[in-house]
């Protein structure tokens, strides 16, 4: 058997999730080498709004998010992955909805994370195109940030190969692992053997091939989003992230939130928007274009392999009419 020299760290996964955990090891001065299948990656890692905004976290999760911020500040002073901060913005369509974001700038402010809630003119002369019937007021979080995911994952890759001479082998499939005598042995399509310390797996497709029993037997939930973007919009100016009423209705941090459970014990139970969890939130990208979605479908592992989990046409008309 042809095996490599031993390293630290191998990281199976190229996308989000296996490029910052090969970072946060070669920063500790750990050697690591990186497989991805694919010659970049290609799964939600780069199919994503690029938005990071804590602000939609709970309170313990949003410490974690808050602690990204910095990471991403840091990661962007070094070389250019595309970070900027421009905050994020949920806008309130009715009554309950503002109330909501008032109780939520409380919460933040009691946690030490800056909030400022707008007034509906604030909203509208801050961004294009946004209705005058549709908008109450908003909350804006000014230290959230964007990014460009189809460009961040690659750039980050590079910058690793260059300053911390991360071993990246892009294209390449993992066909196997093993571990014996305090080490582990990944094999790839090749056949060819590389040996290290420890082995961290993070891609949910290699995970699927590699332990499949695993995968079936285990508590994993799997989700699918339909999301869209629009030709460049050159007229258009939206800064920031964008998220709604349906946002604020949605995300995890309203739960805290003393009227939560009155707010929603009042909606449609049976509607589209509750069957297809779907919310609206925008992006404006570089060029211009405007990602815009989404809704969500939910299966357990074992389940989603008997299910037609594919597009659906008929829940991105009904997103685009909502948008």
């Amino acid at each position: 058997m042809n095996i490599h020299a031993k390293t630290d760290l191998i990281v199976i996964g190229g996308g989000v999730m296996g490029a910052f955990h090969a970072y946060h090891a070669l920063r500790k001065g750990l050697s690591v080498r990186l497989f991805e299948r694919h010659q970049h990656p290609m799964g939600a890692s780069v199919r994503n709004f690029g938005q990071i905004v804590p602000s939609g976290m709970n309170s313990s999760w949003q410490l974690k998010g808050r602690r990204s911020l910095e990471i991403y500040q840091q990661l962007q002073q070094e070389t250019d992955l595309t970070i900027t901060q421009k905050g994020s913005i949920y806008l309130a369509s009715d009554q309950e909805e503002m109330g909501l974001l008032e109780e939520l700038r409380e919460i933040n402010e009691q946690a030490g994370y800056p909030s400022l809630l707008l007034t509906a003119q604030k909203c509208l002369s801050r961004y294009d195109g946004l209705k005058s019937s549709y908008v109450q007021g908003g909350l804006y979080f000014p230290a959230e940030l964007s990014v460009d995911p189809r460009q961040l994952v690659k750039r980050l890759l590079h910058q690793m190969k260059k300053k911390y001479e991360l071993a990246c082998h892009l294209g390449t499939r993992v066909q196997e692992i093993e571990s014996a005598n305090g080490s582990c042995f990944v094999t790839d399509h090749k056949g060819v053997t590389y040996k290290s310390a420890k082995v961290i797996l993070c891609s949910g497709e290699e995970f699927q091939t590699l332990y499949p029993h695993i995968f079936e037997q285990g508590d994993l939930e799997l989700s699918k989003l339909q999301m869209m973007e629009t030709l460049p919009q050159r007229e258009l100016r939206i800064p920031g992230n964008v998220l709604t009423g349906l946002s604020i209705r949605r995300y995890e941090s309203f739960r805290e939130c003393p009227s939560y459970k009155e707010v929603k014990d009042r909606e449609e139970q049976n509607s589209p928007l509750k069957q297809w969890g779907i919310h609206i939130l925008l992006k404006q990208s570089t060029d211009g274009s405007v990602i815009i979605g989404d809704s969500h479908e939910y299966a357990d592992a074992q389940e989603a392999q008997s299910l037609d989990f594919f597009i659906r046409e008929d829940i991105q008309q009904y997103i685009l009419g909502l948008a």
